[in-house]
């Protein structure tokens, strides 16, 4: 799985359950999930940033992003429990580059994801 397979999967299943769940992401919600300032195939535009912060804060952008983030695993773990190992091998590709999704992504699933000895080193 190459970084940009990674993020798209985690960017994926916050939109699949914004869907699922009836949760709204607007445009600048969105296209702020494949933000990093210096990963390629990114495409850092301040705009968008600058439009996000008018719709809500970032405290409230990443609450919303960890939500569906911890119902999405939770959804993919009780129907197949495989899944676990998908987005642990994700999480651990993701980890290698600089994303601004993986702020949330820590902050809802680091610990479901970590394995047990990566949980007292980080």
């Amino acid at each position: 799985m190459t970084k940009d397979e990674a993020r798209r999967f985690f960017v994926d299943k916050v939109v699949a359950e914004a869907d699922r769940s009836g949760v709204t992401l607007s445009a600048n919600e969105r296209k702020t999930l494949d933000w990093s300032e210096v990963e390629p195939g990114c495409v850092a535009d301040p705009r968008v940033a600058e439009a996000l912060s008018q719709e809500m804060s970032d405290e409230a952008y990443e609450a919303k992003i960890c939500r569906l983030l911890e119902a999405a695993y939770e959804h993919d773990v009780a129907a197949d429990a495989s899944a676990k190992a998908a987005y642990r091998g994700a999480y651990s590709v993701l980890k290698q580059g600089d994303y601004y999704l993986l702020v949330m992504i820590d902050e809802a699933l680091g610990p479901r994801l970590r394995r047990w000895w990566q949980l007292t080193t980080s």
